[in-house]
């Protein structure tokens, strides 16, 4: 028997019971080839039909070699791979066991790198670059190196992206913003100028230059016929970084580049596959036996199909952006922010090899957009992925693509660094000696933002081309020196677990990792402007549209009356004429940054010592018409720190301001980057609290006498346990610029909610350690913890709770109760916090829910009543010990999981 003979035999015996038929007609044929040598050779080698004769001389009209495999693989070209129905039960399995699409296994991190969440890790030692999953030298929990992912019922292995490394993937990102191109939110149009000048130039209204911006990183999966492109690539990755896949050699020049790129953005990315019609058989069955590969055989097409993908990162076309995940009860397509019809729609790619970003309906890249689960036009019932529409052009094999958010990156700029114009940038300046910081320049030396993205080298009062990336010298004093590095605080993890996740063990473990600090969240950095809001005469003192300004113990009231406050007055009393007290006016708090009806957010009286006058009783300042004021010749300002920077940061960038809000109007008088500490320098005070709790035990300190002439620096140590830096007594004419690094609060307040599964215990404390807490209670309250003891972090149990039957949400008329709290190490004037934490669900998505209360130490206790207020969003209450404290809703910002039934 030949070898042809054999392949052919054993081929035939492991088909399906269509090829058993065939096998019966094939094995007639094998008797009689003995005494049919001619007829042997052309049953061999040639198309059609040949007569054999039998021993009996019957002749039998019988079907060649080549024919009969022709008719095998009508069925199946080869045994080894997966029919469409086999590879589609096998989806409808993991869609059962599955939540919906999302992460199966997160893969390792490199254990010397800084972890975002298990898999994902910063990699700054290289340009544009994240890293998912590694191979070696590693850790984490997953049960794997790679990332397992499963799209719509498709695994996924995601190894090798743009890497050459098993178990290793590369997500490569555009260049950060370097002020060449605008926005225009009035049509959606980016326009890309020749140079920063033109386009600064060029700036109306609407249309502006983009100097800071987040780029989305996605996993797109879409079925395409191997035979379209006759390439087939490992894993399906058609980003695959390796030239050979278990001995077999591989190419990058079979498509066009672009099908593999990142982005439009990218030229560089190209993917290693093989042609498939220069695979031998053995080659083809290494492919189609390994169910990693994702190929399966469609009957009705005649075809193989591979589930392909690829990651993509789309540039940014600014901070703006609401809308990233896969949300129920949203029906409206993918694009950055929901509800703004003009922000343009993310493009569909596929099985395409041109790379747009963004759907245009004018563009001949133009494929389609992605919808979420709930929009009309989707193919498929699933969660945790948006599906591709073609509504120009095929997207795939039966129009099947989908997408799978991965991460969010808030983007540095390629400007210099100044804190007034670009606090975004980079780069430094050039002094006239060499590169150096802003602070170094002659005063005024820099009057614009878009002379920060003027970039020169050895002018002076420019920007120097030979900083602000990696290997170079950083304008900037905080943790994100290079704009061409990915930094784990830049960037919101958007993976979701795909595993049915059992809500009383994600509630206990989500809470754990809340009082541990591990959860993640993002924050914006506030930009001080202050006002002069003119002299205070003796006639009528007039602030922002004629509202007058009452100072009472440490709040500010807003009115349009003429009236004299003390500070510890309860009731309205008569003053000529008028009945003024309490009752009247708005109040607000001199040292929190609230909005009022005005635009005033926080208002300075000269020599008012916030920190000393808070603390007493004592007849304190105020303004009142005519003489009757203390202040006839003093300036009072306002200071708005409420117009914060876009850009969102899990670990903030934090600058605070100390200094006489009147030197800090005449050193920035456009504002700068911070927020300003309630303390006014006098020669005296030597203790600042810091505005947020520090992650830094040392602290970068600018400060100025002249109005910004002249700066010098320093560095402050940070009490980790106080939150203070001890200075030298500061001159009155002092301002000092604080810098440090802190992390953004991980909740955010929200409506009382559909609780799922059951309470868990109250947690309360009040300790300066960040793995005790501390982070939790300045994201519920603002507050700071400042004690170190042994019972500053406990869990009490719930004594009782009452749900509403229609959709169990906590009652709000009918508190939950616990056991007292323990006596909390405290001395007055501490605070705490204590929360319930429950599960809920919001559009299809998992968020740990948390009612609790702001907790005050007074008198030798906490005045706490052993119950949980439930509110919508946040409000006060009186304690036992009749402080106004804090009572809150909050849920994290960050989904934990897809919600499921069953």
């Amino acid at each position: 028997m030949t070898t042809e003979l054999t392949n052919a035999v054993t081929a035939l015996n492991d088909v399906t019971q269509k090829h058993e038929q065939l096998n019966t007609q094939y094995q007639g044929t094998h008797d009689a080839l003995a005494s049919n040598s001619k007829a042997m050779t052309d049953w061999q080698t040639q198309q059609g039909t040949v007569e054999l004769t039998d021993q009996n001389g019957n002749k039998h009209p019988t079907p060649t070699l080549k024919t009969l495999v022709e008719q095998a693989q009508s069925v199946n070209p080869h045994p080894h791979a997966m029919t469409k129905a086999q590879f589609d039960a096998l989806r409808d399995i993991r869609k059962q066991q599955y939540a919906g699409s999302g992460f199966v296994e997160w893969g390792k991190q490199l254990a010397s790198s800084q972890s975002i969440n298990e898999g994902l890790w910063e990699r700054v030692s290289e340009s544009n670059a994240l890293r998912l999953g590694a191979g070696y030298q590693a850790s984490g929990a997953s049960k794997s190196s790679e990332p397992l992912v499963s799209v719509d019922g498709v695994l996924h292995h995601i190894s090798q992206v743009s890497n050459t490394d098993f178990g290793f993937n590369n997500l490569m990102f555009p260049h950060a913003p370097d002020g060449t191109k605008t926005y225009d939110l009035a049509t959606g149009t980016v326009t890309q100028h020749t140079n920063a000048e033109v386009a600064f130039a060029s700036e109306i209204a609407t249309s502006k230059v983009i100097t800071s911006r987040k780029d989305l990183v996605f996993l797109e999966s879409w079925h395409e016929k191997i035979a379209d492109k006759d390439v087939v690539y490992p894993l399906g990755n058609v980003q695959f970084g390796a030239s050979s896949y278990e001995g077999v050699t591989l190419l990058n020049n079979l498509v066009a580049q672009s099908y593999s790129a990142f982005g439009e953005w990218d030229e560089n990315t190209k993917g290693y596959g093989v042609k498939w019609s220069s695979l031998t058989d053995a080659q083809k069955v290494l492919f189609l036996s390994e169910p990693e590969h994702n190929i399966y055989f469609d009957p009705k097409a005649n075809a193989y199909i591979q589930v392909r993908y690829r990651i993509r990162v789309v540039e940014g076309i600014g901070d703006e952006f609401d809308y990233t995940y896969a949300y129920r009860g949203i029906s409206r397509s993918w694009r950055p922010k929901i509800d703004s019809a003009n922000v343009p729609f993310f493009n569909v790619r596929g099985q395409n090899v041109l790379s747009d970003d963004y759907y245009d309906s004018d563009s001949t890249s133009a494929n389609g957009y992605f919808n979420p689960p709930d929009n009309s036009q989707r193919l498929s019932i699933n969660d945790g992925d948006f599906e591709g529409l073609a509504s120009k052009k095929g997207i795939g094999h039966n129009n099947r693509c989908l997408a799978v958010p991965i991460a969010l990156v808030q983007r540095m700029n390629q400007g210099a660094y100044h804190p007034v114009y670009n606090p975004m940038g980079c780069l430094s300046w050039w002094d006239g000696v060499g590169r150096n910081s802003w602070y170094a320049l002659a005063s005024n030396a820099v009057t614009s933002e878009s002379q920060c993205f003027d970039v020169r080298t050895g002018e002076m009062n420019y920007p120097d081309s030979r900083s602000g990336n990696l290997g170079n010298l950083s304008g900037r004093s905080d943790q994100y020196e290079f704009y061409d590095a990915i930094y784990a605080g830049q960037v919101e993890d958007l993976r979701l677990n795909a595993r049915k996740l059992n809500v009383n063990q994600l509630r206990e473990e989500s809470m754990r990792k809340a009082v541990a600090g591990e959860m993640r969240g993002k924050g914006k950095v506030p930009f001080t402007v202050v006002t002069d809001m003119g002299l205070h005469i003796s006639t009528e003192y007039h602030a922002n549209n004629a509202t007058r300004i009452e100072f009472s113990a440490n709040t500010a009231r807003y009115t349009s009356k003429s009236d004299k406050i003390p500070r510890n007055q309860t009731t309205d009393i008569p003053y000529f004429g008028y009945l003024v007290g309490k009752t009247s006016g708005l109040m607000y708090s001199v040292s929190a940054v609230q909005k009022n009806e005005s635009g005033l957010d926080r208002v300075y009286i000269p020599n008012y010592d916030y920190r000393a006058e808070a603390a007493t009783e004592n007849l304190g300042w105020y303004l009142v018409q005519g003489a009757y004021h203390n202040y006839d010749t003093k300036d009072f300002h306002s200071l708005h720190d409420l117009p914060t920077l876009p850009a969102e940061f899990d670990s903030l960038p934090w600058i605070d301001i100390v200094g006489d809000p009147e030197r800090i109007a005449a050193t920035f008088p456009n504002g700068v980057v911070g927020q300003w500490v309630p303390l006014i320098p006098d020669g005296a005070h030597t203790v600042v609290d810091l505005n947020r709790k520090s992650n830094v035990t040392s602290l970068t300190s600018i400060f100025t006498q002249d109005n910004g002439a002249t700066w010098s620096t320093d560095t402050q140590t940070v009490s980790s346990t106080s939150n203070q830096i001890t200075q030298g007594a500061q001159p009155a004419e002092r301002i000092r610029l604080l810098t440090y690094e802190v992390s953004s609060n991980f909740t955010g307040p929200s409506t009382n909610s559909v609780v799922v599964g059951d309470v868990g215990n109250v947690w309360a404390g009040n300790d300066a350690r960040v793995n005790f807490g501390n982070r939790l209670q300045s994201s519920f309250s603002g507050e700071i913890g400042t004690t170190v003891a042994y019972t500053t972090n406990r869990n009490v149990p719930v004594d009782g709770y009452a749900l509403l039957s229609a959709g169990y949400v906590l009652m709000p008329d009918e508190f939950p109760s616990h056991v007292p709290l323990p006596n909390f190490a405290g001395i007055d004037g501490n605070s705490g916090v204590k929360a319930l934490p429950t599960i809920t669900e919001k559009n299809g998505l998992y968020y740990l829910q948390l009612h609790g209360a702001e907790l005050k130490y007074k008198e030798l206790g906490w005045g706490d009543d052993q119950t949980i207020p439930i509110v919508d969003g946040e409000n006060v209450k009186t304690d036992l010990n009749g402080n106004t404290v804090k009572v809150f809703c909050h849920h994290s910002q960050i989904p934990l999981g897809i919600a499921h039934n069953g």
